[in-house]
């Protein structure tokens, strides 16, 4: 049986956490930190093959972690879902415009979320392979 992928959910409210767990826990190694900074210091000292990301937290937004992450060599492929709560056409139009592979708005329909982890991570590996 093939390892299951390593995905780093990072979001602010632990009620979203939690969900990502219940939908996700049983099909991927799951591991989950409450702010950008604490995502930062994970990824310096973890592999992980996929981050779900909340835009709207404190200190970090998340699109600033985004842009530090892309600097870094190893997580510049790396396949980032943006997971947000935030609606609107300007937040839109920043996140389609952001180095992020996909973008889901809050709440998140289980199998739509395990289709798009599953479809960006596969992109992300034929664009590796290339």
């Amino acid at each position: 049986m093939a390892d299951k992928l390593v995905i780093l959910a990072v979001d602010d409210n632990i009620q979203q956490l939690s969900e990502f767990k219940s939908i996700l826990s049983l099909k991927y190694d799951l591991r989950t930190v409450k702010a950008a900074s604490e995502a930062i210091s994970f990824l310096n000292k973890n592999k992980i093959d996929l981050i779900l990301l909340d835009i709207d937290m404190p200190n970090i937004s998340g699109f600033e972690f985004l842009g530090d992450i892309r600097k870094i060599p190893s997580y510049f492929l790396t396949p980032i879902i943006i997971v947000s709560g935030t609606k609107g056409q300007e937040f839109l139009n920043e996140a389609n415009n952001s180095s992020a592979n996909a973008v889901l708005i809050k709440p998140v329909i289980p199998n739509v979320l395990i289709d798009t982890i599953e479809q960006v991570y596969a992109d992300a590996e034929n664009t590796r392979g290339k």
